[in-house]
């Protein structure tokens, strides 16, 4: 059987975060699971958006759809799970990538005409299916390493016409700070949301005080819905109210990280519940900014003073929960790694660091988070590269990772291999030109015939 290509299956596959719209059929079937011509064709636009494409590409994005459904049978035999954690998480970093593409949350739900409450349920269970079949891979191929030898046989088999270039990447670490309401502001903020649940208690629509107050921009305009959900989705003390309620019921005003909210709970389905909120918000001013500020500035001149590390500051004080874990070092939402090309950075980060050599520590700065609240940072260019044509001693650790990956891929290829001969396998017609998927059709176990 053909190598497989290394395709990303993105938030696109099975659904349509593409413009490109197709008419659905099902064009295969592995075992008792289905693949649509959507999921082919809004990978294949993806692809071809970045540029010029191969001709049989569709060929192999149907392969890597058949090994991801095998992946996915296995994982129900070997009883795999993924956390609802897991999946909220991968939503979340998922959506914040598209949604900056768009510069804010509401010109992404502008253009693709739903809130982002919406998006995240159309493709909770699609997101959920990556991770199951990502820890399927990695129960098969996981464990194995690629020793310095095998790297440079990995590298010296490539075709020197044929190495990659990298353009310029930088390595970047955050500290963040965000305003903090005072406790007048807290009070006024609860005694707002204790009034609106009076008017609730007192008969007035839930829908229409969540559309005119709620300070949730992801759904506010669809009458504070958030759509049906298990547990692990929510903050505890948010959750631990939700789940206390019964359908129709209005919960008490509940303090969160967040804010304040008054939840509804609309229906139950088995273990989710089908909840409405409205979020109020304490009001942040300018002197919360100015409080703020002169906080995260005693903090960059304790580091620029040498009397603690970036690393040690971001994980001591920063208020981002993700980065500060890893000592404020960023992740490229794209890639996963944590270099990044310059036309992949956000404009507010570029322009953080575009100034700076590697070690230095950029200035205050105001950002964008993820849900629309403004925050400070300070910014640390760890390390920068010019671009250059790939070379053992400047790009060991990306080539072991790509020998690591070829190796892992060849283990994959084994294992599809040896996996469907034991699994019925369905193409349509219209892929009968595709060699690589004649391979795999001879291959299956064909219910028809053994």
């Amino acid at each position: 059987m053909n190598k497989l290509i290394l395709l990303t299956l993105s938030l696109l596959a099975g659904t349509a975060l593409s413009a490109q719209k197709t008419i659905d059929r099902i064009v295969g079937q592995v075992g008792d699971k289905i693949i649509l011509q959507s999921e082919v064709e809004s990978i294949y636009y993806q692809e071809a958006s970045n540029g010029e494409v191969a001709d049989d590409l569709r060929c192999y994005i149907l392969q890597e759809l058949v090994t991801q459904k095998l992946l996915l049978i296995q994982a129900e035999k070997d009883s795999v799970v993924v956390t609802d954690e897991q999946v909220e998480y991968e939503l979340e970093r998922r959506l914040r990538y598209y949604e900056s593409l768009f510069g804010s949350r509401d010109k992404m739900e502008e253009f693709y005409g739903k809130t982002f409450q919406e998006m995240k349920e159309e493709f909770r269970e699609d997101i959920r299916n990556i991770l199951l079949s990502d820890q399927m891979k990695s129960n098969i191929a996981g464990d194995m390493t690629v020793s310095p030898s095998e790297v440079k046989d990995f590298f010296n088999n490539i075709p020197k016409d044929s190495l990659p270039y990298f353009d310029a990447e930088v390595e970047v670490a955050q500290l963040t700070i965000k305003p903090k309401p005072t406790a007048e502001q807290k009070a006024y903020a609860k005694q707002k949301a204790e009034e609106i649940h009076q008017r609730l208690v007192d008969g007035d629509s839930f829908d229409l005080l969540a559309s005119l107050y709620s300070e949730d921009p992801g759904s506010k305009e669809d009458g504070g819905s958030l759509g049906c959900q298990t547990r692990g989705t929510f903050v505890p003390e948010f959750e631990a109210a939700a789940f206390k309620l019964q359908p129709d019921e209005i919960s008490n005003v509940v303090a969160t990280q967040f804010g304040y909210h008054i939840i509804k709970m609309d229906s139950r389905q088995g273990d989710k519940v089908c909840l409405r909120h409205i979020l109020i918000t304490p009001p942040v001013t300018n002197t919360n900014v100015t409080i703020a500020t002169k906080k995260l500035d005693s903090i960059r001149t304790q580091i620029m003073a040498g009397n603690i590390s970036f690393r040690d500051a971001a994980a001591k004080f920063s208020d981002d929960e993700y980065s500060k874990l890893v000592g404020g070092d960023m992740t490229n939402p794209q890639t996963g790694s944590s270099l990044f090309a310059i036309d992949e950075m956000d404009p507010e980060l570029y322009y953080a660091i575009e100034k700076l050599k590697p070690g230095e520590v950029s200035a205050i700065v105001q950002f964008t988070d993820y849900d629309g609240s403004r925050g400070l940072r300070i910014v640390q260019l760890k390390s920068q590269s010019a671009p250059h044509v790939a070379n053992l001693e400047d790009d060991y650790y990306r080539l072991q990772a790509a020998a690591l990956n070829n190796k892992q891929q060849e283990a994959l290829n084994e294992w599809v291999d040896q996996k469907i001969k034991s699994v019925y396998l369905r193409v349509d017609p219209i892929y009968d030109g595709c060699e690589n998927m004649q391979e795999l059709i001879r291959a299956s176990y064909d219910l028809g015939r053994k």
